[in-house]
């Protein structure tokens, strides 16, 4: 299983000492990868509790690989979601355009 840290060095130093105490084979690699042979998605998830990593999240990517980074909204980075269905566009004319698919009447 191959665990990418987003590029987060100290997260993957973190985990991978986590693993080691909990007996389990680990390398890390470049770019703040881990690899094992084992699966470990629950005690990924065991990690992030008792870090306190409320704002990371574990997305499986295929069978082998898992991505752990920190979530980042998309309003960050200047997009717009639509507060009905999470409807994402890049502009305020877009959104008020997508909102009238909801029946939402705009002054």
């Amino acid at each position: 299983m191959i665990i990418d840290c987003a590029n987060d060095s100290e997260l993957a130093a973190e985990l991978g000492t986590y693993l080691k105490n909990h007996y389990i084979d680990v390398r890390i690699g470049d770019a703040s990868v881990i690899t094992t042979e084992s699966n470990l998605e629950e005690i990924i998830k065991s990690f992030l509790e008792e870090t306190k990593r409320s704002g990371y999240s574990l997305r499986k990517i295929d069978p082998t690989n898992i991505l752990l980074a920190k979530e980042v909204p998309i309003e960050n980075f200047g997009f717009f979601r639509c507060e009905m269905c999470g409807y994402v566009v890049s502009n305020e004319e877009e959104l008020l355009t997508h909102r009238r698919a909801h029946g939402i009447q705009l002054l």
